[in-house]
């Protein structure tokens, strides 16, 4: 049997083999996630082609598969000069007719240079697709493992869902994700004590000026991470997570906070600066083109599916008012969502610049004229990372689903003229305002939801909790049945062996025959209660419960258990004992005693045996005290008992007055014992 020491030290180890064991479980999930994205998308492109490159399949590919293989990836091939291989911004501009050419894609800069990478040396979409999945695939491969540090088994709702299967090759969302979730790795990583020191690895200001700089190149590849800036100075600004035994309020760090927006400012006009100077027109380009977009019914919106659907005479008026209420209600949003967050530091000291970050978004898609439905992609890190509960994610991911399933049914069907069929229009309004609502819901409350661990402790400079494997194999390790096994004793006439849920009704007869059996301890009177009784003796991972049996008879006439067992301590308490009246007096409970003890000591190695009975159960104590165990002292409101509690009389024996106890206890057995 391993020592209580052993078990002490494989503790690191077992952490250390579980966070090995999920990182390649989360990997391969999310290397599954890829393939089966590639699969279904690629099936949109291949022979024969067009002159341009263009498949002759796309944008339908098989018109009777469940998710459709449509991708922007595929989509961007043709029309902005990608497959002329035409280096982004710098030479085009946008048409008097809104249309981009000369390179510019409708996508800040970044997104721009990696279509471009993508397309280089390739001549067809499919190609194009091919080529831009395997520079996508290594930032949700990286995203899944920062994620899997920070939320550990929770990972699996980025790497085991649907959203990365239907949309990490839809469009170039994984880059940004990827910003955003490693500016929460940084501040993570930079408050977790290092090994060594016994402080916080990096200063506040340090990995918030990091952090800074990956949420401005995400603004560079997606706009939206830039929102979370703000929420970021503020928590520099707040200093963090304050010591719990501080209670003074802290004075706010006005020149953190001003490093963290510079940080921002610079990396921003690093990235864009060069673009406006070598291409002033076509940068500028891809942003007349996002503002002259209008809220259409491929934009997946509220504004559409709400306004418009039912009230359409005026087009124009319509695209004016988005074009002017979107942009005010994001604005509003964000300062709605800052405002709570403020109130919430408030009250607890601390600016939730995670949670705030998750409002920002929220208020971004309800709002904004466009919510396509890779922007899925976007909230998942915060699902993982946040307590959201569990049926809002699955609310959320069942209808995002079935947006993305009917979404692309509808435009095939208007496309092609044929008559709607009322799942596919009904699909698509289940999943825009289901979405409406969540989002709402978020913008609300994301504030207020805890960070899970172990983020929750890394954020605060303190030790995380073990993960749950690992705390299941340890309280395995420490389990009873672990040390002690489940052991068959015979001696003297009497058997000791595991109790079993087959002898509820033998063991509830005992209590009924004889309700004045047990005053001072809870006995069960009924088969049903029995039942209870052995299935929480069973559940307890420190107690082994035996049925005591008499071998003349085969009756079953008793129970008794080891409990409060301690391995790491080698100690063992024995007790919820009670017999039929029946033998009451006879050599039953001094050979069941004299068997456990022996056991315990000789066999298991324990060093001390305890009992627990009530102070006023004088037969209990005179019994326990005859068996050579000595009195310790009351535990005052040790156990509850009868609707309160009770105050125990605790007795123990050592290993090193076992020899004689046993000897005495063996002649009232009255059987020869050899020599321990």
């Amino acid at each position: 049997m391993p020592s209580g020491s052993a078990l002490i030290e494989r503790r690191p180890l077992l952490h250390r083999g579980e966070a090995s064991a999920l990182a390649v479980i989360a990997t391969l999930l999310t290397g599954a996630a890829l393939t089966w994205s590639y699969r279904i998308k690629s099936l949109c492109g291949g022979a024969p082609f067009y002159p341009d490159g263009r498949s002759l399949r796309f944008p339908v590919g098989d018109p009777h598969a469940i998710v459709p293989c449509y991708s922007d990836l595929m989509f961007l091939w043709i029309g902005r000069d990608i497959n002329n291989h035409v280096f982004p911004y710098v030479h085009g501009g946008i048409t008097d007719q809104g249309h981009l050419y000369g390179g510019v894609v409708e996508y800040p800069v970044l997104s721009g240079l990696l279509m471009w990478l993508g397309a280089i040396g390739r001549h067809s979409d499919l190609a194009f697709f091919q080529q831009s999945a395997l520079i996508l695939a290594p930032f949700a491969l990286v995203t899944t493992l920062l994620l899997a540090w920070m939320s550990r088994w929770w990972v699996l709702v980025w790497a085991a869902t649907p959203p990365l299967v239907l949309y990490a090759f839809h469009n170039w969302e994984l880059p940004v994700v990827f910003t955003s979730v490693a500016a929460v790795a940084v501040m993570a990583w930079g408050a977790s004590v290092g090994t060594t020191t016994g402080r916080p690895r990096l200063s506040l200001r340090t990995s918030s000026i990091l952090a800074s700089i990956l949420l401005a190149l995400g603004f560079s590849l997606k706009i939206y991470p830039g929102l979370f800036v703000l929420p970021l100075a503020l928590y520099v600004l707040t200093r963090g997570c304050p010591d719990p035994a501080a209670t003074a309020r802290r004075a706010y760090d006005w020149v953190g906070a001003a490093w963290v927006i510079l940080a921002a400012v610079i990396t921003t006009l690093v990235v864009q600066v060069p673009f406006m100077i070598a291409g002033y027109d076509g940068w500028k380009a891809a942003l007349t083109f996002q503002s002259n977009r209008t809220a259409s019914i491929d934009t997946n919106t509220f504004w559409y599916w709400g306004w418009y659907w039912l009230s359409h005479d005026d087009v124009d008026a319509y695209d004016s008012a988005v074009r002017t209420l979107s942009p005010v209600l994001i604005v509003v949003g964000v300062a709605a969502g800052l405002y709570l967050a403020w109130r919430r530091y408030r009250e607890t000291a601390v600016f939730p610049w995670i949670g705030a970050s998750f409002a920002l978004l929220a208020a971004f898609m309800l709002f904004h004229k466009v919510h396509s439905p890779q922007y899925t992609l976007w909230l998942l890190p915060f699902f993982v990372l946040l307590r959201v509960r569990w049926w809002v994610i699955a609310i959320y991911l069942v209808t995002d689903f079935i947006l993305d399933v009917t979404i692309f049914r509808l435009f095939g069907i208007i496309n092609s003229g044929s008559p709607m069929k009322w799942w596919v229009i009904g699909g698509v309004n289940l999943g825009v305002w289901v979405h409406v609502v969540l989002l709402a819901y978020f913008l609300v409350t994301a504030v207020s939801t805890p960070l899970r661990e172990p983020l929750a402790s890394l954020v605060r400079s303190q030790l995380p909790p073990l993960p749950p494997l690992t705390r299941l194999a340890i309280a395995d390790d420490g389990a009873a049945g672990r040390w002690l096994g489940a052991p068959i004793l015979t001696r003297a006439g009497v058997t000791l062996r595991p109790l079993r849920i087959t002898d509820a009704a033998a063991l509830g007869a005992i209590g009924a025959s004889d309700p004045e059996l047990g005053p001072w301890t809870s006995i069960p009177t009924d088969t049903a209660a029995a039942i209870d009784y052995i299935t929480a003796a069973h559940d307890d991972p420190h107690r082994i419960a035996f049925a005591v049996i008499d071998d003349a008879t085969g009756a079953l006439v008793g129970t008794t258990s080891y409990y409060d067992v301690d391995h790491t301590n080698l100690t063992v308490a024995i007790g919820y004992t009670f017999y039929a009246r029946s033998v009451h007096g006879t050599v039953v409970n001094p050979a069941a005693k004299l068997m456990l003890l022996d056991y315990a000591f000789t066999e298991a190695g324990a060093v001390r045996v305890v009992w627990h009975t009530h102070e006023n159960n004088a037969h209990s104590r005179a019994a326990i005290a005859k068996l050579g165990a000595t009195f310790e002292g009351l535990l005052r409101k040790h156990r509850r008992f009868a609707g309160g509690w009770r105050t125990t009389a605790q007795y123990a024996m050592t290993d090193d007055a076992w020899d004689h106890a046993r000897a005495a206890l063996a002649d009232r057995v009255a059987q020869p014992v050899a020599p321990a």
